[in-house]
């Protein structure tokens, strides 16, 4: 039996095909690598259930794509494709630890006492 996932995978590459050929302006390079970047994460993802799996690969893809021309912009970087590839594969990752880091911060301790109003000494 086929894994979820490389259906899903096959059916969002061939999305990306075809949205690709009914809108010209839409760049296909970075569709394609923000999709490879996507399924990378997607396909290591084993302790998720299929819909989010699905979520978070449709999510990669939406950021790999938005990513790619900051990261062409401000990488040595010059085509979109591994530039969305990279922001596939590391944005999502790197935003969902930066919720967790910032889940867990006592921001509280970081306000200096005499800041604090009501609790002066």
């Amino acid at each position: 039996m086929a894994d979820p996932t490389s259906s899903t995978v096959i059916v969002t590459a061939a999305a990306g095909v075809g949205l690709s050929a009914i809108a010209p302006q839409l760049d296909g390079n970075a569709l394609f690598g923000a999709i490879i970047g996507a399924a990378l994460i997607a396909v290591n993802q084993r302790d998720m259930k299929a819909w989010q799996r699905l979520l978070g690969l449709l999510l990669s893809i939406g950021a790999g794509y938005v990513s790619a021309a900051e990261i062409v912009t401000q990488t040595p970087i010059t085509r979109t494709a591994p530039a969305a590839f990279i922001g596939a594969v590391l944005v999502v990752p790197v935003a969902l630890k930066a919720l967790e880091v910032i889940e867990k911060t006592d921001f509280a301790s970081l306000v200096p006492g005499w800041l604090k109003r009501g609790k002066g000494e």
